[in-house]
C-alpha cells in the first residue's frame, strides 16, 4: 500500500469504525477511494435488488443478496453493518418473508443511510486526497 502524501490524518463520519479502517488500509487515503469507489458502485447495483427480492418472497434468494453485499461494510470500516447483516441471514434460514418484513425492513433503512454516508466519505477523501 502506499502510504498518503498527507500529515494530518483524514477523520470519517462517526459511522465509520476508524481503527477498523486504519487497520486495514493503515494511512494510505488513495487506496481507500478507490475501496469507497468501488464498494459504492457495487452497492448502488446491489443493494436496489434487495427490495425486489423482499417482494417476491424469496427468502432464499434474499439471504443470497444480503450475504454478497455483506462484505462491502467491511471494507469501508462498517464491521456493524457487516455483522447485522450476517445476523439477517441467520434469521433467514427457515422463515417467510412475511415473518422477516421487520428485520427487513431496519435492515434496509440502515443500509440505505449507510451507503449515503458511504458516498459522502468518498467525496471527502477525494477532496482530502486532492489537497494533498
Amino acid at each position: 500500500m502506499n502510504q498518503g502524501q498527507n500529515h494530518k490524518p483524514f477523520i470519517f463520519n462517526q459511522q465509520i469504525d476508524q481503527q477498523f479502517l486504519y487497520s486495514l488500509y493503515e494511512s494510505d487515503y488513495p487506496y481507500m477511494e478507490e475501496i469507497f469507489l468501488t464498494t459504492i458502485s457495487q452497492l448502488l447495483t446491489d443493494f436496489p435488488m434487495l427490495e425486489t427480492i423482499f417482494k417476491s418472497g424469496d427468502i432464499v434468494a434474499l439471504e443470497k443478496a444480503v450475504h454478497k453485499i455483506k462484505p462491502s461494510f467491511g471494507f469501508v470500516g462498517m464491521p456493524v453493518l457487516q455483522e447485522m447483516c450476517q445476523k439477517f441471514e441467520n434469521e433467514c434460514k427457515g422463515s417467510t418473508t412475511e415473518l422477516m418484513s421487520k428485520s427487513f425492513n431496519e435492515l434496509h433503512e440502515t443500509i440505505k443511510a449507510s451507503v449515503e454516508v458511504i458516498e459522502l466519505e468518498y467525496e471527502r477523501l477525494k477532496s482530502f486526497n486532492r489537497r494533498a
